[in-house]
């Protein structure tokens, strides 16, 4: 059950989306998608939509009129499409039948439907009453019922036969209606009480005509057209119910496979009408032809003639559609009440009946009635039984009728005995009387009839009725609160606005009584804060001009009571605060450049005297000048503060544009600001004012980064403004080619119009007229100044392009990379400079025969200046001008630069020899060996213009610096490895480089590492000699630059190579020699000994000899040198004593300078309380004792 109701759930939900989807891809649903986002377009961005400033969607109403045209352009295209879609369908529909072959079938049933419509319009135009919704000419006005059967069950007859009034006869060819014929598909029988529709048996019985056909035969599809007709006119309850008439004798003599065929037949036939129909109708059995039955006209001819047109039968209670088969349970208590009614009747009669064969007949008809029960019960269980599958119709009876008595009778008892004992059944005598009506005049009218309004509607036309209904009313609902909240919100937000207005009131009041007063320190910004307060109270009604009385009565608007309340407060403050407050800036701008002699009659004083004037008549006012200069003012005041500088242009606009204020002039303050400016000259005036209005009016200026391209960031210089931001190096507008030709040369022209205004901010308006020449000598000074101020800005901005500094050889190959790559930066930067100073071409002029003698030939004044701006830059634009056929100069210079490249690229691609690269390259240039693409770069920019000469110059100081720092990182990668490395490990942390060290140098180690031919030697002859100055021993300068070398580090080495001195003989030889002579002898000691290496100084206070040392002495077997002092008496002598090649050196170094003595050294030895003395003398050579070379010897890592 529940996997039922979930399976009807997921099947609505299915057709629910396939309905929608089908839906979604209809023209309709598109059409209607489209003219949606169109709408919502309208609503949202329509007044955003400015054509010439104006916004004709801006204001409600018109949003609303446009959204309202574009639905009813919708609905009209739908109606127009949907016109032309039946056009096509029904000449589609037409050329289809004329191409299709005659089929019979199909006529027959085109035939049915036109019938059956025309039945129906008849129906609908002749009926002249009401129905229940009191509707004219409504086809539910009568109840519809079905009657049928199988072929020969007296269906027409009872029709014909019932006390039934047929009002429409005479339109349906029914006068002659008592004279029965066969029906062929369905008769309209349209009495006062309902409407009947007789269909044929034939239709039906309908099977298909074999078991591998798909194709219906005719009944059926009669039979399918006939319910669609139905469902087509009487969509919401088609039929109020079915009469289902069986023939009696027909049931009993059918075998019982005959039997179950036909009832499953009308079990089929009810299934289908209650699907296509959609509905529980009423189904009332009618056992016809009982008259046939043995024993009826002796049953009937003892009733009264009242009695006998009573309904005979039987009702069944009704029953809610889940129980539909409870009429089975109560078919047999029915029917036998009924038969027991019948058995009353039979007694009654038997008693009246005088023949045996009467009384016979009575009894045998009410056996034959009693054995009926089973038989029909079965029958009608199978015909009209609710399935799981199906919705069974409303079984309300069984009635048994006799229209007409025409054939021989059946006595069912006596066929039934002679079966059994096989005996010829009797025959039995035909009815010889009138035919008459028995049991039908009233069972349709009293009984069918009646029940007319138990039929249900149609499920789906009721879905589809209560979906509509729910639908109209949430639509309404909708609508109504809508409408409910629109108006309510649209009060609410009056209100709410209402009292926002009313709060920025008090807002203002409070800010106008704290305002400062007009000062012109702030430039109108002090009065911000009222202002905007004002602005936003105006703004939070929108603009009331644009809302017409009806759209402002439907929104119940405010803003046509309160805006210009609002507004004329906002113009008040504008006009006596805001506005005098920049005025009093210009002023004081004004005065301030007045008190320096040196601004007193500059172009900032005349543009803020202009500005000053225009800010106090309307007439003469520039808005664009006057907003642009204020708002640099700002801009300068309020850096950073974006917000607040927008909000200030605002007002000023609104000031000067929509109300066109004005402010009081100092006229003192003017004339003497006048007087100051009046001493500059006219001409320079004139100019001032000329480029002033470029300044204003001209607006791109020449970028020269985005001139050269991208890789103007890789080899220029990046200009930094004072706050630290990347400033680019442009040209302002004003001396662009376009400018020349385009501006000045129309301003110059229209000189007298420029003198006017500037005889009007100077204050000569009155007092001055120019005449033409003067105008024309004006024209001639104005555009030498031009010409003049071109040519410098131009300068200037090639003059401000300075190249980068390599920071090494990957960094020079990059930016070379960039110049001499396809970009070709240089060339882009010569072809806009020649394009901007080329303005006119040289041109010779033809001078006429009578021109001859005229000294003042005439001359284009405009030319004239044009050609000497192209003068000034003839020699830069010629590198990149190529002759016929000739190529470039400048194609020369890439090619130089291109050898520099791949000079330079070289030492990069080395890797980790690049080092070696750059020092063997350096070497080269320094003894003039090979290439020197650097050199050729220096002696080709020396010939170049500005600033292609500084270029060049700097690529190739640049360069060189490069390769002496990547050969620098080689000299110190081989000091590292080849000396440093040594010194470090072997030497410096041995004695004599550290006095306290318990090992010592080894002499051929000393000998190999600071001998003539050593590796200090060796490194320096090898690497240095070329970059440092041998005398000095400072780096030498080498076209500009020196390698880069540490003070200390040459000091050092100087120090190592001097030691060959110290420690050599000439010969290259290691060993030195000196003199030690004893001096002194204290008393305690009788003798002191001193042994060098061998070499004995012995003094026991007698005459002193001096004694030559030789070291290292290599007559000695053992390297020691002692000191020994004898004490007087018998004490035990005490020995100073040491080992090793450096012995004697650290014997000296144990002792103690004290004084010197000529050009000896005295070293004192103490011993025991008392000392001795000697004194070293080493002629020509630094005294061992005196100093130690090796101690203070510190050779750097890093050079």
């Amino acid at each position: 059950m529940v996997s039922g109701i979930f399976g009807k759930i997921f099947g609505f939900f299915r057709k629910m989306a396939r309905g929608l989807w089908s839906a979604i891809k209809s023209y309709l649903f598109a059409s209607f998608v489209i003219t949606l986002i169109v709408c919502i377009a309208i609503w949202f961005l329509g007044p955003r939509i400015s054509i010439s400033g104006y916004r004709p969607l801006e204001p409600v109403t018109f949003r609303l009129v446009a959204i309202c045209a574009a639905i009813f352009i919708w609905g009209l295209n739908n109606l127009v499409t949907e016109y032309y879609r039946k056009r096509r369908a029904e000449r589609a529909e037409e050329k289809k039948k004329e191409e299709k072959p005659r089929d019979p079938i199909r006529e027959r049933v085109d035939a049915f439907e036109a019938s059956f419509r025309n039945a129906m319009s008849t129906i609908k135009t002749s009926w002249i009453g009401r129905d229940e919704k009191q509707k004219i000419g409504s086809l539910y006005a009568l109840p519809w019922y079905v009657v049928m059967g199988f072929p020969a069950a007296g269906k027409t007859s009872l029709i014909v036969e019932s006390d039934l009034k047929l009002p429409l006869a005479h339109l349906f060819s029914q006068e002659d209606a008592k004279h029965v014929t066969e029906t062929e598909d369905v008769d309209y029988w349209v009495t006062d009480e309902a409407v009947l529709f007789d269909v044929a048996g034939q239709i039906l019985t309908h099977q298909r005509s074999s078991l591998s056909d798909n194709v219906l035969d005719v009944s059926a599809l009669l039979w399918h057209k006939f319910l669609g007709l139905l469902q087509e006119y009487r969509p919401r309850r088609p039929i109020n119910g079915a009469v289902v008439c069986i023939d009696v004798i027909d049931l009993i003599q059918s075998s019982p496979k005959v039997r179950d065929n036909k009832a499953a037949l009308l079990h089929a036939r009810l299934v289908e009408m209650s699907e296509a129909l959609g509905t529980r109708y009423t189904v009332h059995v009618l056992l016809t032809k009982v008259d046939l039955l043995d024993g009826f006209h002796e049953f009937i001819s003892g009733l009264p003639q009242s009695q006998r047109q009573e309904p005979f039968g039987f009702t069944f209670d009704v029953t809610p559609e889940s129980a539909g088969n409870a009429w089975i349970e109560e078919f047999s208590e029915s029917f036998d009440a009924f038969l027991q009614q019948v058995n009353d009747l039979t007694l009654d009669r038997i008693l009246d009946q005088r023949s045996i064969a009467g009384r016979r007949k009575l009894y045998t008809f009410s056996r034959q009635l009693a054995g009926l029960r089973d038989l029909l019960l079965e029958f009608l269980t199978t015909s009209l039984h609710q399935d799981k599958f199906s919705t069974a119709p409303q079984v309300r009876g069984v009635f048994m009728t006799s229209c007409r008595q025409e054939a021989v009778p059946f006595n069912a008892v006596l066929t039934a005995a002679s079966q059994k004992y096989e005996i010829r059944t009797p025959v039995l005598p035909v009815h010889n009387g009138y035919s008459k009506n028995y049991f039908a005049g009233d069972l349709l009218k009293t009984v069918v009839f009646r029940e007319a309004g138990l039929a249900g509607d149609n499920i789906r036309i009721e879905r589809a009725k209560k979906m509509r209904f729910a639908m109209s009313a949430a639509a309404a609902s909708v609508l109504f609160v809508g409408f409910s909240g629109f108006y309510w919100l649209a009060y609410d937000a009056n209100r709410a606005k209402a009292n926002e207005v009313v709060d920025i009131a008090k807002t203002f009041q409070e800010i106008q009584n704290q305002q400062a007063n007009v000062s012109g320190e702030t430039a109108g910004a002090a009065f911000l804060k009222p202002l905007n307060s004002l602005k936003s109270a105006a703004g939070i009604f929108g603009n009331y001009r644009d809302w017409n009385p009806v759209s402002a009565a439907a929104t119940l608007y405010q803003g046509k009571k309160i805006g210009p309340e609002i507004e004329k407060s906002y113009v008040a403050l504008l006009d006596k605060a805001f506005l005098p407050d920049i005025g009093a800036h210009v002023h004081d701008e004004i005065d301030e450049l007045g008190k320096d002699p040196k601004t007193k009659d500059s172009d900032a004083r005349l543009e803020a005297l202009r500005i000053y004037l225009m800010l106090g008549d309307r007439e003469r006012r520039n808005n664009t000048l006057v907003e642009g200069w204020v708002s640099e003012v700002w801009q300068d005041k309020y850096t950073g503060e974006g917000v607040m500088q927008g909000e200030l242009n605002d007002h000023l606009k609104f000031a000067l544009e929509t109300v066109e204020l004005e402010t009081k002039l100092d006229e003192q303050m003017v004339l003497a600001a006048q007087s100051n400016l009046r001493e500059v000259p006219r001409d320079l005036r004139l100019y001032r004012n000329i480029e002033q209005l470029g300044d204003r009016q001209l607006i791109t200026p020449v970028n020269l980064r985005n001139e050269i391209g991208p890789a103007y960031n890789i080899i220029f210089e990046t200009a930094k403004n004072a706050s630290g931001r990347s400033e680019p190096v442009e040209v302002k507008p004003f001396f662009t080619k376009g400018a020349f030709k385009d501006f000045f040369i129309k301003q110059n022209d229209t000189l007298s119009v420029v003198a006017v205004e500037d005889a009007w901010v100077a204050g000569e308006r009155d007092t001055v007229s120019y005449s033409p020449e003067d105008l024309e000598n004006f024209q001639r000074k104005v555009a030498g100044r031009y010409a003049t101020n071109y040519i410098t800005a131009w300068s200037d901005a090639l003059n401000a392009l300075e190249m980068v500094d390599f920071e090494n050889v990957d960094h020079a190959v990059d930016v070379l990379e960039e110049i001499t790559g396809p970009e070709n930066p240089f060339g882009r930067l010569l072809a806009r400079v020649k394009e901007e100073t080329e303005i006119y071409e040289e041109k010779l002029v033809e001078l006429e025969a009578e021109q001859a003698t005229n000294a003042d030939l005439p001359f284009d004044l405009n030319r004239e200046q044009g050609l000497r701006i192209r003068r000034a830059f003839f020699r830069l634009n010629d590198v990149g001008t190529a002759l016929e056929d000739e190529k470039a100069y400048l194609e020369d210079l890439q090619a130089a630069l291109d050898r520099l490249y791949e000079y330079l690229k070289e030492i990069r691609q080395a890797g980790e020899r690049s080092g070696e690269v750059a020092l063997t390259k350096a070497k080269a240039r320094i003894k003039l060996e090979g290439d020197d693409p650097i050199y050729v770069i220096r002696r080709l920019g020396v010939d170049l213009p500005e600033p292609l000469n500084r270029f060049f110059d700097k690529i190739a100081d640049q360069s060189w610096k490069v390769v002496l720092k990547k050969a620098k990182e080689e000299l110190q990668r081989a000091w590292n490895e080849e000396v440093y490395a040594e010194y470090n490990l072997s030497l410096s942390t041995r004695y004599p480089f550290t006095v306290d060290a318990r090992e010592e140098v080894p002499l051929q180690d000393f000998e190999a590492f600071f001998g003539p031919g050593g590796r200090i030697e060796k490194f320096y002859e090898e690497n240095l000699v070329l970059f440092v100055d041998e005398a000095t021993g400072d780096p030498r300068t080498i076209d500009g630059r020196s390698l880069v070398i540490n003070r200390t580090f040459l000091t050092q080495l100087k120090k190592s190579l001097d030691l060959r001195k110290h420690y050599f003989s000439s010969d290259g030889t290691l060993g030195i020699s000196y003199t030690i002579e004893p001096k002194s002898l204290s008393g305690k000691f009788r003798r002191a000994v001193m042994n060098v290496e061998g070499q004995i100084i012995s003094y026991t206070h007698g005459p002193r000899r001096p004694i030559r040392v030789i070291w290292p002495n290599e007559l000695s077997k053992q390297a020691e040198s002692k000191l020994t002092v004898f004490p007087n008496g018998r004490g035990r002598p005490q020995t100073i004593s040491f080992t090793g090649p450096w012995s004697g050196f650290r014997l000296l170094d144990s002792g103690t300078v004290t004084n010197f003595a000529g050009n000896g050294t005295i070293v004192r030895f103490d011993i025991s309380g008392a000392s001795t003395s000697y004194v070293v003398t080493q002629d020509g050579q630094k005294n061992p004792a005196a100093q130690s070379p090796l101690t203070d010897l510190i050779l750097p890592a890093r050079m």
